[in-house]
């Protein structure tokens, strides 16, 4: 079963409002570090299995975060290609709307 997360691109007019809304969607907690090497922390423990995400106006936020749109993407790839075939409730999917 695939636990459904959206991110709404007209939310997201940083890099940090990007941060605070993954980590409220998949419960980071509160001591998340709010930037891509924390991102990358949460994601490679787990915290991502099972989750499909999908993020609304994608093209927005692509203007709004220039190159942390890029390497967050890169870190989604990176963590779908480490749980790829481990069974659906342990991969991880996303989506550009």
């Amino acid at each position: 079963m695939c636990h459904n997360v959206t991110i709404d691109g007209d939310e997201v007019d940083s890099e940090y409002d990007f941060h605070r809304a993954i980590a409220n969607a998949l419960d980071f907690g509160a001591y998340y570090g709010n930037n891509t090497d924390a991102l990358w922390d949460m994601l490679s423990s787990g915290m991502a299995c099972g989750v499909c995400l999908h993020w609304k106006k994608s093209a927005v936020s692509r203007k709004k975060l220039g190159t942390a749109f890029d390497i967050i993407i890169e870190l989604f790839e990176k963590t779908k290609d480490r749980y790829q075939g481990k069974g659906q409730e342990k991969e991880f999917q996303f989506f550009l709307e």
